[in-house]
Formats: structure tokens, sequence, C-alpha cells
């Protein structure tokens, strides 16, 4: 159990709330490094819980059993132990069982029987969202029986150890949203942003530690380091470490976003960084600062023939962030750098990247979500 220790938005002026925090590990005997990952334990929001059990017509002080908890009351399980903030496909295919109604059991029976549209529907609503469109009744135990156990998320860690000894910061984006005329968070986000207090709230972590995602031990090493958006975090953390060890090799940094003015996390750290020497080039991408979008992925094909360089001396290439499309994007880039600067087929291209520089050599390596 870690007290957060302080907390502050670092997107003020932006539709998209992204904050930073900072939570204490001393006395825990925890150790981390940077590469690493902080799994975390949300609980749901007590407002949800409480429209929640008023939406089945329960109490709070119902008891139910789980096979986790044993018995307990349908609050506390609500609240600790299962997801409520969206809702799963075993509720829907219970709530199609439950129908009476034809038109409406064959409606929901659709749904059902296409992916495509079964996750769609799932996306947008909550369970209250399902009982406002389908009216059944469930008792509490049947209610339970048929959510998903909320799971741990994992952050990247964006911090050094040897930077700030007894703590662990994180670079969280905060799901909002509005949908059915109800305000919505992201479980974990939600949690971070609405419950927590400084210095008072404390929250149950543990570290998921990385094999592959560090940083080389021969610190006369360079390094090229790709991260939108929260995907900066754990460069954060190399950029503090590769400092405090005084490593020599030299260290590039691409980062996008949405907009330079509100959204250019850490400006003021990178800027000293570059000031004291540890930052050799900082390349940033801001989407929508411009009429044509530009993002990560330009910025390496545009500097392509300096990045050819400095993996042919042995640079490492590293990744974080959107694994759907930022990753694949960049990694299309990688290639036809491949191509062009090292005047390789698409063929010899794929094979250097995809084989020699990820697997052979170990030295493009990946944080991706």
């Amino acid at each position: 159990m870690a007290k957060v220790t302080n907390s502050y938005c670092i997107s003020e002026g932006s539709k998209k709330e992204t904050n930073h925090y900072v939570i204490s590990l001393r006395g825990s005997g925890i150790r981390y490094k940077p590469g690493d990952s902080l799994g975390f334990y949300p609980i749901n929001s007590m407002k949800l819980v409480k429209q929640t059990i008023r939406k089945i017509k329960a109490k709070r002080k119902d008891i139910v059993e789980t096979s986790e908890t044993g018995k307990v009351t349908l609050e506390y399980a609500l609240l600790n132990r299962f997801i409520i903030n969206r809702a799963g496909k075993k509720f829907l295919v219970a709530v199609a069982e439950k129908l009476t109604n034809k038109k409406l059991k064959k409606e929901v029976e659709e749904i059902l029987n296409d992916k495509d549209k079964t996750e769609k529907y799932l996306f947008t609503r909550d369970y209250i969202d399902i009982l406002d469109e389908y009216y059944v009744r469930f008792s509490p135990q049947e209610f339970v029986d048929n959510l998903a156990p909320i799971s741990p998320r994992l952050y990247s860690i964006s911090s050094s150890p040897k930077a700030h000894p007894g703590e662990v910061h994180l670079t969280v984006a905060i799901v909002k949203y509005n949908n059915f005329e109800r305000d919505r968070y992201g479980l974990a986000t939600g949690d971070l942003a609405t419950r927590i207090e400084v210095n008072k709230t404390k929250i149950p972590v543990y570290i998921s530690q990385t094999r592959d995602f560090v940083i080389p031990e021969d610190k006369s090493t360079d390094i090229i380091m790709v991260g939108p958006g929260t995907g900066i975090a754990p460069f954060r953390a190399f950029l503090e470490h590769r400092r405090a060890t005084e490593a020599s090799g030299k260290n590039w940094l691409f980062f996008g976003e949405v907009h330079e003015k509100s959204t250019f996390f850490y400006k003021d750290e990178w800027l000293e960084y570059m000031k004291e020497g540890y930052l050799e080039k900082l390349t940033t991408a801001f989407s929508r600062d411009q009429e044509k979008k530009i993002y990560v992925q330009n910025r390496l094909l545009s500097n392509g023939k300096e990045i050819w360089k400095w993996l042919q001396n042995g640079a490492y290439f590293y990744i974080c962030g959107d694994k759907q499309y930022m990753a694949k994007d960049v990694h299309k880039a990688l290639i036809s750098i491949a191509e062009e600067h090292g005047k390789m087929k698409t063929e010899d291209a794929e094979h250097y990247i995809n084989q020699t520089l990820m697997k052979e050599e170990h030295r493009y390596l990946r944080d991706v979500y």
C-alpha cells in the first residue's frame, strides 16, 4: 500500500488531461529499474457503485459470495472486485436469456451473433445503460456472477530510482468522456484522477519487471527513443538514469503530441538536458499545430539519413506507446530508412529490421500496448 505524495496536471490548456503522479515506496523494500512498469489495483467509483446497486433494485448490504472473497456485501464486491464501468459479453448473454419479449430478445441476439457489433455495443455501455435499454431483473448474486473481475493496470515508470530514491513516478492520460448523458471515466485513470488525495490516499501497487526493455549496459552506447504521448514515460526514466550514471552515449529523443503549447510534456526538463549535454537531439511532432498533420514517423523519415548512421554505429532504438497505429507506422518508417539509406531491397530491409536489429542484436526494443 503506497502513498501518493504528489499529483499535478502536465497538459494545462488541453482538452485531454494528463497527470504526473509521485508515489512513495519508502520502507517497502520494493526495487525497480528504468523500463519496469508499476502495477496498480484500482477500485470503482463509489458514485457508480451506488447508481448500479440502485439500478438492480438491491441494497448495498445484500450479501453475495465470490470464490475470491467468500461472503461479502454487494457494495464491497462492486467497489473492490468487479468491473462495472464497462459491460461484458457474459452479462449481455444473461440479458438475452432473461428477455421474454421476442422482438427485444432477437435484437440482443443479433448483437451477440456479430463480433464487431458486440464489441461496438459493449465499448460504449456500462451495466446501467444495458438495463436502461432492456428491463430484466437480476438478483444481487446473479448480477455479480455475470461480472468480470478487476485486473491490475500496468503503467510504464517515468522515473529513475537514482534520481528519485524511494519514489516511483507515473505519467497518466486520464480517460474521461460523456456518454448517454452521463460523465464516464476509465476504471484506473478515473480512480487516480478522482479519489486520490495527496499525502493521504494509499493505493495497492507492485513492480512488473521488464526483461528486455532496458538501458544498454555499455554506457557509451547511443540510444534513439521514440515516445509520443504518455509513451514518453520510460524515456524520462532512461534520461534521468543516464545523467545520474554519467553515461557518455548520445541520446536522441522523438516526442509527439497534439499541441506544443499545451501537451509538450516535461519540456523544461528536456531543454535542461540539452543545455547540460545529456540530450544530443530533441525532435518533436505536434500533429495539430499546422494544417498538415505531422507525426513521429514523419520526423523519423525526414531524419532517416542520420538515424541510419546512428544505427550503423551501434545505437539502440526504443519505442513506447500505442501498439495499434503508431508502433506499426514507426516500424514501417524504420524499414523505409533501411531501404533508402542502407540501399537495401525491401526484403533485405525487412529482414534487417525484423530479424537482425530486433531478434539477433536486441537493439530494437518495444514497450507497446
